[in-house]
């Protein structure tokens, strides 16, 4: 036991981000780690809250005029924790399957006299708690949102909180059992570089529109009945998925203490299966991989010799963009992953139904109608900041050198010349999608051509500027010790750091525009010059900080 909290421990600590030892930056990081708690953290905490609270109070309703629904109160909570199951399994996939096989810590432990479940169990648990910090949360207020409307108890609220921490169990067991049978018995994984993640990623995000289609209704309201009435097929299969989640919502519901004995009995079963499969299949798997390993050098062998001179500057570019597309955790990451935001507006689109408030702001904007094209202008905004600085691109560009970091100090390139490349890569990345996203949203709103190259405008510059703020806050503590690549990424605080600033420049700003616009009467075409005013102002100034200060933190970071 004492070597299996050890390993734990040591597991978890090679994950942290360093901390800096200077008073200004230790300061500096605080104070931004106050901001992202208060502009990201507790936000998604109260509105996950509503959700389940406010759909709760929905399904209450329709019980009371029909008692037979009673035992469906706790569909609207079970609705949620599925989907939080499903993206537990959509991450969790990649994380097991790097920390299992492809993490640097395996040639210098296995040659330890530790027994393969032992180490297998101990990064299971690492990866639990250190990978489902944003998942408790959700699930918290989840189980919170639920209790606050309906009648608490001890047991319940007890039963509550050991499912917070356990449910995420059995997607992570499913994820690690398909791993090592996969990495045992097929060769479709043989270096981290291969696409398989990709593909896994894709299927779930197809299930998950699938998915949306049984919520596809005339309103919430009907969405809220069909809940009630335990009328929807997408419970139904997830509750055979996952079935812990239907048990733990029934104990919880029903105060039932043998739906929560079920529940842990499935979650123990689940665990003991995986590390009986973990003590056969891990250790074959992993020299599979070896022998992989030795294979991939050969061919590195062969690539250098057939290198060529080309001009630097392009180099420097290729270099960047294959290294974020061809490596399947910074892919999925930084580029796959602005294409979740377009379903999680299709998403909400479709729940409202009926009673949609962006059609109507639609119709206002299509109407010309003065508070339709104030909002769609704001929003436009908004959401190219928050669309820029959500990829981690830009917050990661230093981060993800990690031990090539050496490589950036002795190339015969300058600093400012490095960080204008990978500038102009998150650049033509993350404006590559937004102006997709416009071009879409531009032919629903039926823009004028004005209006299209204004929305591009103000997107562009948005781009540049919450680009170089990406950068200059990753140049102040880049995370460059991790022991694969999805581990630059995750626990790496520049990205909330990023996104919690972008909301308050969005909220500063677009609050700023709505009050001079409906208060002071400012007319909108004066606010859209301003506003792209100062953006450029804003981008300039961030561009030389960059180039002065930021490439002052580079060299002071010790190799």
């Amino acid at each position: 036991m004492k070597m299996y909290t050890k390993l734990i421990r040591t597991f978890l600590l090679s994950g942290e981000m360093p901390k800096s030892e200077k008073k200004d930056k230790v300061k500096f990081y605080i104070t931004l780690g106050i901001i992202a708690t208060v502009c990201i953290f507790i936000p998604c905490f109260l509105l996950m809250t509503f959700l389940v609270g406010a759909t709760t109070v929905g399904i209450k309703e329709e019980i009371l005029s029909n008692s037979m629904y009673a035992g469906n109160i706790g569909n609207g909570l079970l609705l949620v924790i599925q989907f939080i199951c499903i993206f537990s399994m959509i991450f969790g996939f990649n994380i097991i399957l790097n920390t299992f096989y492809f993490s640097g810590d395996i040639d210098h432990i296995l040659p330890l006299p530790i027994k393969p479940q032992t180490l297998i169990s101990s990064k299971f648990m690492a990866v639990l708690i250190s990978e489902s910090i944003m998942e408790f949360l959700f699930l918290l207020a989840a189980f919170l949102g639920y209790l606050i409307v309906t009648d608490v108890n001890i047991l319940t609220a007890a039963m509550s909180i050991i499912g917070v921490f356990t449910l995420p169990i059995l997607p992570l067991v499913y994820c690690g059992i398909i791993t090592l049978l996969v990495m045992r018995f097929t060769k479709l994984i043989k270096n981290k570089n291969n696409v398989l993640t990709i593909l896994l990623l894709a299927s779930i995000i197809i299930i998950g529109i699938i998915a949306i289609g049984y919520v596809n209704n005339d309103s919430i309201t009907e969405f809220v009945k069909m809940l009630a009435t335990g009328k929807i097929r997408f419970i139904d299969i997830m509750n055979w998925i996952f079935p812990s989640t239907y048990f733990l919502v029934k104990a919880v519901s029903n105060s039932s203490i043998g739906a929560f004995l079920i529940y842990i009995i499935i979650n123990v079963s689940a665990y003991i299966i995986f590390m009986i499969l973990a003590g056969k299949f891990y250790i074959p798997g992993v020299k599979r991989i070896s022998n992989n390993a030795i294979h991939q050098k050969e061919s590195i062998i062969k690539v250098l010799a057939n290198t060529k001179k080309e001009n630097y500057k392009r180099t420097y570019l290729k270099k960047e963009l294959k290294l974020l597309t061809r490596t399947p955790s910074f892919f999925s990451n930084c580029v796959l992953s602005n294409l979740l935001w377009p379903i999680v507006i299709i998403l909400i689109f479709l729940i409202q139904g009926q009673d949609n408030i962006i059609v109507e702001f639609v119709n206002h904007y299509k109407q010309q109608e003065k508070l339709g094209l104030l909002v769609v202008f704001i929003s436009v905004f908004a959401i190219s900041a928050i669309l820029t600085t959500a990829n981690s691109i830009a917050s990661s560009s230093i981060s993800r050198e990690g031990k090539h970091f050496p490589f950036m100090k002795y190339i015969p390139i300058n600093y400012k010349t490095q960080l204008n490349i990978k500038a102009l890569v998150s650049i033509i990345i993350s404006y590559s999608f937004n102006f997709i996203y416009l071009l879409i949203i531009s032919y629903y709103l039926e823009t004028t051509f004005l209006d299209f190259l204004t929305f591009v405008t103000v997107s562009l510059l948005s781009c540049i500027f919450f680009t170089y703020l990406g950068i200059y806050l990753d140049t102040i503590n880049p995370k460059l010790i991790w022991e694969d690549e999805l581990n630059a990424l995750r626990g790496n605080e520049n990205t909330f750091f990023s996104m919690a600033i972008s909301m308050i420049i969005a909220i500063v700003l677009g609050g700023g525009i709505y009050y001079l616009n409906k208060v002071i009467l400012i007319p909108l075409s004066i606010l859209k010059v301003m506003l792209i005013v100062i953006l450029l102002m804003a981008s300039v100034l961030i561009y030389y900080k960059v180039m002065n200060k930021g490439i002052k933190n580079i060299k002071e970071v010790e190799i």
